[in-house]
């Protein structure tokens, strides 16, 4: 996974880098969240690899919330989203958006599953195909409608393309915030997280062709000691290891029930 960096709101400290491995995040001596060695220190871990990223709160710690919802012990994480710490907003960055190409689309190219999914706001749990273009603004005519008094009439409009999706503003007035990026035009691709405004956010999702797979993700019942940075993270081979020899024990009573059966069954 590309580097993540945690980038404070008003950018009063520079951004903390999150490399893949295990980052605590504590209290520095003016009480503002920073990165610190020891376990013992930490309010909340950040855990990077390439499987994706999540975040593991302390019991001690108060409460913590990603996209304005409150974690109790772990959360998965992408680019993008919005954490607090203490009352302290740090946005997720993934890397910079790609720039909107200027070719003209190949219809006969583009992957018409594309959709963008609902994951905060008024729209969270809602689908909208992307097989034809989209607008998004306050208009009662906009395909995604955002019914706020400060929202453009018309704020962005999503092209289908074979690249991907490109995302063309129609003069809002902050533009569009893609993977925790201020953006006016991007090209999207699947795993993209897409904010207009403070709250309502969508993921773009695809089987666009050429697209990495999805990395595995860590179930959340799961539980990561808090440990030094230095340490690595644990292997899911590991997990799995451990649950191996259930799974044959459970085959083995499988096999013998039905060798029973067939042996002394009703004939």
């Amino acid at each position: 996974m590309d580097a993540l960096r945690l980038r404070f709101q008003n950018r009063e400290r520079d951004d903390l880098v999150l490399t893949p491995g295990v980052h605590a995040i504590g209290h520095a001596s003016d009480g503002r969240p920073c990165l610190v060695d020891h376990p013992d220190d930490a309010l909340v871990q950040f855990c990077i690899d390439r499987r994706g990223a999540w975040l593991q709160l302390r019991d001690s710690a108060p409460g913590l919330h990603v996209n304005g919802r409150p974690v109790r012990r772990m959360a998965m994480l992408r680019a993008g989203d919005s954490v607090h710490i203490d009352g302290i907003e740090l946005t997720l960055l993934g890397a910079d958006p790609r720039p909107m190409p200027h070719s003209v689309p190949d219809v006969r190219a583009i992957d018409s599953r594309a959709v963008l999914r609902g994951v905060g706001g008024l729209h969270h749990g809602r689908c909208y195909s992307l097989d034809q273009s989209r607008e998004i603004g306050r208009l009662v005519e906009c395909d995604i409608r955002i019914d706020e008094p400060t929202f453009a009439e018309r704020h962005a409009r999503l092209e289908p393309h074979q690249d991907g999706v490109v995302l063309r503003d129609l003069g809002s007035a902050d533009g569009t915030v893609v993977n925790g990026h201020s953006v006016r035009d991007a090209l999207l691709r699947p795993g993209d997280q897409v904010a207009f405004g403070a709250q309502h956010r969508f993921v773009l999702e695809s089987p666009l062709s050429g697209a990495p797979a999805a990395a595995p993700v860590l179930p959340m019942d799961e539980e990561i000691e808090f440990r030094s940075p230095s340490e690595p993270a644990p292997s899911p081979i590991n997990s799995s290891m451990r649950r191996l020899p259930w799974l044959l024990l459970a085959a083995l009573l499988l096999a013998g029930a039905l060798t029973l059966l067939l042996l002394y069954g009703v004939r």
